[in-house]
């Protein structure tokens, strides 16, 4: 007896569940995508260095040119 089982691939009861969670996020404020966040470009510890390296560097300037 030649007998052929076909499996049929699982089946999502809810095809909508997905739809519904990404509604449901937008309703709650979580649906902010880690991707479209922008890093900051430079750290605080940058942003400092660099303000005391161009304020010195003005203040040697305008020393000299005195």
């Amino acid at each position: 007896m030649n007998t052929t089982h076909t499996t049929q691939p699982a089946q999502n009861p809810q095809p909508n569940v997905d739809a519904e969670n990404r509604h449901l996020a937008q309703q709650a404020g979580l649906d902010q995508d880690l991707e479209s966040q922008v890093p900051p470009r430079y750290g605080p510890f940058t942003v400092t260095t660099l303000s005391i390296i161009l304020i010195l560097l003005v203040t040697v300037i305008i020393w000299v040119l005195v």
